[in-house]
């Protein structure tokens, strides 16, 4: 408990911890007030919100933490809140001329402008984000961790009684990311104050110069992610059905909770420590060891039981609805187990800047799920069972790249302390 990795890991997992224990708590009341198509229609929407929102900060906010000046990190703050606005503002501009030129509906403009709304929510959200990994402010990370949870899912329980279907479930959202954000609002005033900072034009064009890698290398590996998402929902709801998609969609969250139970809060007290490593040029095996194997030994036992039981967990727990759901948990538990354990390790190629050979390592495994879920149906269309057929396909060879990128990983952190050595016996 004298870690200060632990301390910190420790404060951000008590506020994760809370705002998903409400998350599970009223999960299975909010489960048995939407369908699971209302829920495939939500995914979209989300999806959609992701894709943009990873475009907007050119991924900037994840450069953060790593200037050696606290002035030059806001100056990237500010670049990201920048390009941020300009993709925004032509979100609404497109949006808008594109449902006037074919005449769409009322639910239509409703949704781009609730889809706007939610974008600079999320950029805000994410920016703020690693302002505060920077300064070790984690109890702020928590609040607004815990606000989200809060207003989303208590604002959900309360408009499922009116029964508004995919708009119940994106306002809630859109309330649940507002609240969230605005801490990180309130910071980002006062640390223009504090650091007296003007906006500079030259620090910012030198700095987005420096960071380069970020949009150009880090932004099209998000992309690659975000967009296999998109084209995926779009796929099942097409080639499947919307409840195919919703099922698969509230599968995929449930499972992937430990990753934000866990995972994510790892992740950013690792990415501060980790960029504290390299810049004292400290070796890192050490620590990236012990973090894999205590996330192996949490999350087997749990996977474990969801893969033989998945089907009646998901069915006493969530409703009779959620059945398919419940299915498809025993078939994806291997592969989103995997996910959990490279999830915290992911940030390490940003940090080491690997991220041109670990962006073509994830588009391939990007492209192979698109295209599974693209081509597999075709051949089990005569089949009863050919939409399990295709899942099972798709998590085990999830489960085989996965275990690739492990080693990739491992294999990257092995160098960087070999190079640690050489720098100094060459000394």
């Amino acid at each position: 408990m004298q870690s200060e990795f632990l301390k910190s890991l420790v404060i951000l997992l008590s506020g994760t911890i809370i705002a998903q224990l409400v998350s599970y708590a009223l999960t299975p009341i909010i489960s048995r007030q939407f369908t699971p198509e209302e829920m495939g229609q939500f995914g979209i929407f989300q999806r959609w919100l992701i894709v943009i929102s990873t475009i907007a900060t050119a991924r900037y906010e994840y450069s953060l933490p790593l200037p050696q000046k606290d002035e030059h990190s806001f100056q990237l703050y500010r670049l990201a809140l920048f390009t941020s606005i300009i993709t925004v503002t032509l979100t609404l501009i497109i949006g808008l001329t594109y449902g006037l030129f074919l005449n769409k509906s009322i639910d239509y403009f409703t949704w781009i402008i609730l889809l706007v709304i939610g974008i600079l929510g999320t950029v805000f959200y994410n920016i703020g984000t690693n302002w505060a990994i920077r300064n070790k402010q984690f109890k702020l990370i928590n609040s607004s961790k815990i606000y989200n949870s809060l207003f989303m899912n208590f604002s959900r329980v309360g408009i499922g009684f009116l029964n508004w279907g995919k708009w119940g479930l994106i306002f809630s959202f859109l309330l649940g990311i507002i609240a969230s954000s605005l801490n990180f609002f309130k910071e980002f005033f006062i640390s223009r104050k504090k650091l007296n900072s003007q906006l500079s034009k030259k620090k910012m064009s030198f700095l987005a110069k420096n960071y380069k890698d970020f949009p150009l290398i880090n932004l099209p590996h998000a992309l690659s992610d975000t967009i296999r998402d998109l084209l995926i929902a779009l796929i099942i709801t097409d080639i499947f059905s919307e409840q195919i998609f919703g099922s698969f969609d509230f599968t995929y969250r449930m499972l992937r909770l430990p990753v934000m139970l866990i995972g994510l809060s790892l992740s950013q007290v690792l990415f501060n420590r980790i960029a504290t490593f390299k810049r004292n040029g400290q070796k890192l095996m050490p620590t990236i060891k012990k973090i894999f194997l205590v996330l192996f030994f949490i999350s087997f036992i749990p996977f474990s039981i969801l893969f033989l039981f998945g089907e009646p967990i998901f069915v006493f727990i969530f409703g009779g609805n959620w059945a398919e759901s419940g299915k498809l948990s025993e078939i994806m538990a291997p592969w989103l187990m995997f996910n959990f354990l490279i999830s915290p390790l992911s940030i390490l190629p940003i940090v080491l800047e690997k991220q041109r050979s670990f962006f073509t390592i994830s588009l391939i495994s990007s492209i192979s799920q698109v295209l599974g879920f693209l081509f597999l149906p075709g051949f089990f269309k005569n089949n009863l069972d050919g939409t399990h057929h295709v899942f099972i396909i798709m998590s085990y060879s999830q489960v085989f790249f996965s275990i690739f990128i492990l080693i990739y990983i491992f294999r990257i952190v092995r160098n960087h302390d070999l190079n640690i050595l050489r720098t100094k016996y060459s000394k």
